[in-house]
């Protein structure tokens, strides 16, 4: 992607996108937001977390990702014992990223972890040209808010959400790529199926419900281990050896993940999207997603007008935002669409409403852009 041109006309705005790659329901909505800037003529720019964090932090969450996917209880469990995590970050590399976005000119933070909260309120705080957004994928501050969310930091930071649970309504929405979402008789009898970032969740089990009711399922399983071959499955699989962290990518932009497609034999034939990630393209072709209620998975499912048939829950925070998915007629949960037969028109009624909704939701780029203007 060719590098913004500054003139004396038009200075270039420079945007911080702090995010976090031990999951991607945070990591993505950044890189897509990073792309999507750049067109508005604003410069934004990826940091990961992790990689300010020790050497030795990859394999705990490698671990860690391992034992949630094993048993999702343990992902709930873990998720009310969330704490700060500033002390761990590496003091000495916060300097130099401190100093590099000084030398770029740096006017809007942009948090989607709220892990950066602490250092980020302090850097905008003592920087009277820079403010601090608290950008919210879900309806309700989700774990990594939780340790500072009594704290002066929190109120520090203009918050603003995607979704907003009160209404509710979708505050705002973000455009992934270019193409217009595919019009519902054009789609294949075929659902995705996911677990998030981690593969973790009850996803996998809700195959048989799938195949049962006719359809015919994408699934993206968490392990080659799990790429068995069956009839009307297409598996895939997220490259277990990328590193969001390890490869920001040109110009802090990001890479999205690479996306493995078997074939009949097992075999993985990667695949790696500059423009957007591999999983949106398989999420505009699907008649509805399977997954549980991550607030990416929403961004998703209003970009590419397509339903979600939601399982459990990891959390009060995906909890909130199924409630609130359901309620504006965008999805339902997966045991409640087959009792009712699962039907294709009930789908077809979700994509109807999320293709006639979505074109009088601010697109947060746009909407950013031009505030960044205004100032």
């Amino acid at each position: 992607m060719a590098e913004i041109a500054e003139t004396a006309d038009t200075p270039v705005r420079e945007v911080a996108i702090l995010c976090s790659g031990v999951a991607l329901g945070v990591y993505l909505p950044g890189l897509e937001i990073a792309r999507r800037l750049r067109s508005h003529g604003v410069r934004g720019r990826v940091f990961v977390l992790e990689a300010f964090q020790p050497a030795d932090v990859e394999d705990a969450l490698i671990r860690a990702r391992e034992r949630h996917q094993r048993d999702f209880r343990a992902l709930r469990m873990s998720q009310q014992l969330v704490r700060d995590i500033s002390p761990t970050l590496d003091a000495a590399a916060l300097a130099a990223l401190a100093a590099r976005l000084d030398a770029a000119g740096t006017t809007h933070l942009l948090a989607l972890s709220g892990f950066w909260l602490p250092w980020a309120a302090a850097y905008a705080r003592e920087r009277a040209h820079c403010t601090l957004e608290a950008l919210h994928i879900d309806s309700v501050p989700s774990p990594s808010w939780l340790p500072y969310a009594q704290r002066p930091e929190f109120a520090q930071a203009e918050h603003r959400y995607f979704i907003d649970r009160a209404a509710p309504r979708a505050a705002c929405r973000l455009e992934i790529g270019e193409a217009a979402p595919v019009a519902h008789a054009q789609r294949p009898p075929e659902l995705l199926l996911h677990g998030g970032g981690w593969s973790v969740g009850t996803f996998a089990s809700a195959v048989d419900d799938v195949l049962a009711a006719g359809y015919r399922a994408s699934i993206v399983r968490g392990s080659a281990a799990d790429l068995q071959p069956r009839e009307g499955v297409r598996n895939l699989l997220l490259d277990p050896q990328w590193r969001a962290w390890r490869d920001t990518g040109p110009e802090q932009l990001g890479e999205f993940p690479r996306l493995g497609f078997a074939d009949a034999d097992g075999e993985l034939r990667y695949r790696q999207s500059d423009a957007v990630p591999d999983l949106f393209e398989i999420t505009r072709a699907s008649l509805a997603v399977v997954s549980k209620p991550g607030g990416s998975t929403l961004i998703d499912s209003m970009a590419a007008a397509t339903p979600v048939l939601f399982l459990a829950p990891s959390g009060k925070h995906e909890q909130a935002n199924a409630e609130a998915w359901i309620a504006l007629g965008y999805g339902a949960w997966l045991e409640q669409w087959r009792e009712d037969g699962a039907q294709r028109e009930a789908l077809e009624r979700m994509h109807a409403r999320l293709l006639r909704d979505r074109a009088q939701v601010p697109e947060y780029c746009r909407q950013l852009a031009a505030e960044l203007d205004a100032r």
